[in-house]
Parts: C-alpha cells; sequence; structure tokens
C-alpha cells in the first residue's frame, strides 16, 4: 500500500513538473517571438533610413561697395544669402526622388502680421488698404523636384522640375565648387542661374565620356523688357502656352576636360499673352528665342582654366527696337591652387543685354580673389570686384567691392 501511495506521489510530482516546463517553454516562446517581431521592425526602419539621403549648402556674404564723395552711392550689405536643403530617396536601385528646396536672404515677410491703416479712419467699400509692414527680401523656393528612373545601364529619364542643363553653375553652384564669393555675372544675367523647369528629360551615355541630354520643358516669360532673369517663371502656376526645350553634348573623355554644347529653343518667349499684357499697349508679338551655350573647363594640377560664351537671339521686332534682340556675354578665368586648402584666382568677364548701334551698352568686371577651404566642404572667400560700363553715362566706379564670404555644403 504504501508503495503504492509512493509511486502515486511520485508520478503526480513528475506531471507537475512536466505541465510547469511546457508553460515555462510557451511564455520563452511568446518572449522570443516578440523580439523577433521587433528586430524586422527596426531593421525595416533602417532600410528606409539608408534609402534617405540629406544634405544642403549654404552661404553668407559682406559686400562692401567703393563709394566716392560724388556720384551716387551703395549701401554696404552683409547677407545671409542661401541655405538650402536636399532630401532624396531611393525607391529602388534604378528608382529615385530628388528634391532641394530654399530659403534666400534671411528670412520672407508673412504679410498677415502687417498692421493695416485706412485713410480716413474708417473702412468703407472702395478704400485703399495698405500695408505698413516690413519689407522683407527672402524668398522660400522649390528648385528641383523630380522623379529620376534609370532606364537601362545608359539611359535615364527625369519628370518633374529639374535644373535646366546649362552652362557650369546652373546644375553645380555650392559655394565650395567655385571661386569667387558672388556667381559670376554672365551665369546670372544671360543664364539666369539658377533656371529651373518642370518637364521630362532624357540622357544617355554614349561611352568614352561622350553624353547628351535633350529636355522637354516649360519656358520663360519675359515681359516687354526682354529681361531674361525676370522671364523665370520658377514653376509657380507658370503659364505653359508655349513650352520650350533644351539639347546638351557634353565630352569628358580626356583626364581634365570637360566641355559641353547647349541649344534651347522657345517659339514664343510671351507665352501668347493677350493684348494689353506684359507692359505692351496694344498687340503682344511673338517672340521666338533661341539660346546658345558653349564652355570648356581644363584642370591640370592645380591649375583650372575655364571659359564660357553664351547668346540669346530673339526673333521680335519689339526686342529688336528695344535693344534686346541680341545679349550676350563670356569669360574667361584661371585660378590656382597654391595648396590644397588655398587657390587664387582671376576672371574676365563681358556682357551686353542691351546691343544697340546707337549706344554703348556692354559691361565689363573683371574679379580677382583667393579661396580658402578650411575643409573640402568649407570655404572662405575673398575678392575685389571691377565693374566698368561702356555707357559714359553710368559711374564706373558705384559696382566696384571688395567681397567676403563663407560658405559649405554637407
Amino acid at each position: 500500500m504504501k508503495r503504492s501511495i509512493i509511486a502515486l506521489s511520485v508520478l503526480a510530482a513528475a506531471c507537475g513538473a512536466h505541465a510547469q516546463t511546457v508553460e515555462d517553454l510557451q511564455k520563452q516562446i511568446d518572449i522570443l517571438a516578440s523580439e523577433i517581431e521587433s528586430l524586422k521592425t527596426a531593421e525595416q526602419g533602417q532600410g528606409a533610413l539608408e534609402n534617405l539621403h540629406i544634405g544642403g549648402y549654404g552661404e553668407h556674404h559682406y559686400n562692401n561697395y567703393r563709394n566716392t564723395e560724388t556720384g551716387p552711392q551703395k549701401d554696404d550689405q552683409v547677407d545671409a544669402h542661401r541655405f538650402v536643403l536636399f532630401f532624396g530617396y531611393d525607391f529602388s536601385d534604378r528608382v529615385r526622388l530628388v528634391t532641394e528646396l530654399e530659403l534666400e536672404h534671411g528670412f520672407i515677410e508673412d504679410e498677415n502680421e502687417c498692421e493695416f491703416t485706412v485713410p480716413g479712419g474708417g473702412l468703407a467699400p472702395g478704400d485703399t488698404v495698405e500695408c505698413e509692414g516690413e519689407s522683407a527680401p527672402g524668398e522660400v523656393e522649390l528648385e528641383q523636384a523630380y522623379i529620376e528612373i534609370d532606364t537601362s545601364d545608359s539611359t535615364r529619364v527625369k519628370l518633374g522640375q529639374f535644373l535646366v542643363p546649362v552652362g557650369i553653375l546652373n546644375e553645380t553652384h555650392e559655394p565650395e565648387t567655385f571661386y569667387g564669393v558672388e556667381r559670376n555675372k554672365l551665369e546670372n544675367a544671360v543664364i539666369p542661374t539658377t533656371w529651373w523647369e518642370t518637364g521630362a528629360w532624357f540622357s544617355q551615355d554614349l561611352g568614352a565620356g561622350l553624353s547628351y541630354d535633350l529636355a522637354l520643358h516649360s519656358g520663360l516669360q519675359v515681359e516687354d523688357d526682354y529681361g531674361i532673369r525676370s522671364g523665370r517663371q520658377k514653376s509657380a502656376k507658370a503659364i505653359a502656352n508655349d513650352g520650350a526645350w533644351t539639347g546638351r553634348v557634353r565630352y569628358v573623355g580626356l583626364p581634365g576636360l570637360d566641355m559641353a554644347v547647349t541649344y534651347q529653343r522657345q517659339n514664343d518667349m510671351h507665352q501668347s499673352a493677350l493684348d494689353g499684357e506684359l507692359g505692351f499697349a496694344g498687340d503682344v508679338p511673338d517672340a521666338k528665342g533661341e539660346l546658345l551655350e558653349a564652355h570648356a573647363r581644363y584642370t591640370l594640377g592645380g591649375l583650372q582654366l575655364t571659359a564660357l560664351h553664351a547668346a540669346w537671339d530673339i526673333d521680335s521686332d519689339a526686342a529688336e527696337a528695344a535693344g534686346k534682340d541680341e545679349q550676350s556675354g563670356e569669360y574667361v578665368e584661371a585660378g590656382y591652387k597654391l595648396l590644397d586648402e588655398l587657390g587664387i584666382f582671376a576672371r574676365h568677364t563681358q556682357y551686353d543685354l542691351a546691343e544697340r548701334d546707337d549706344q554703348e551698352s556692354e559691361v565689363l568686371v573683371n574679379t580677382y580673389g583667393v579661396n580658402y577651404w578650411v575643409h573640402p566642404q568649407v570655404v572662405l572667400k575673398a575678392d575685389y570686384q571691377n565693374v566698368n560700363y561702356k555707357d559714359a553715362r553710368k559711374d564706373d566706379k558705384v559696382d566696384d567691392s571688395v567681397n567676403l564670404g563663407i560658405g559649405w555644403s554637407f
């Protein structure tokens, strides 16, 4: 009898221990499953971060103008000129998003915060409301926002808003990549850097350093003064009655050499505006515009030589009457790195935005300066800029300046 009781006790204890073991195992399995799920979520999050790319650049400038005792005067300026953020995302190895957001000149004004006054102290229908708020020079701009698709190992397509493939600075303008505090005058007025449009862009690498680009996109809308820079619509509810196309051929097949030719055409730079618009009193004429740009840059050791020419030909009687049917210019630049961190340069620029037989309108700009790279992506700059006007009615000294700057990218 005692033996039976002992046997039953041992069996019961064994069953209890077994039950406890199964329960513990189940708890451990549940814990492991939860940890595995957490690891999967973390890996997915880490993968998403790996596909995200963040960068940007910025620059601050100080411009000290040479003023004379007589004649016009210009205020010296300090300017938080640009602060730019890049955001990109790789959807896959061949599909990616590229964006660029820029704040210029420090800040923008919220007009809703202006103080309003009404003449006479009362508000009645037809009264004029004047804003007494502070004037702000800044802008917030979306410079790029496009999807890039690698359609093969040598071809790709961009769809959306992109920088037009023309000149040197328009696509690559991080401050540590060029000499001088300010961007050169030619790639500001004749090539209206920074210049972006919305459309479709196809590129192909042909091998041996040769490639080409073809872009169909929105165009400029110039007014009766035929100012190219002011004609940029910046993809902001841009009038798109008449588009444009840009083609470029580029060659980088020899060590240190980068050269390209760009042609752009727009059938009507007024975007078929209605009569009486854009500053015209009556009929708004069609204005076919063609831009031809060519440049070459050669780098050998610390020496960098650059030459660029750009010219607009606007087919319009109104443009010809205003002396704006031909707008062109060129510059040559020599830069030399005395050390990896220290470079000096000299640049000669000449451009003419109103080529007329009855008056001189050419502008000559000579710039001399130094770049000091504190880090490959951080640069200090100083230069002297001498501006000369062929038009005797303009003061040759008013725009001469000593300029200081700091810039960075990441």
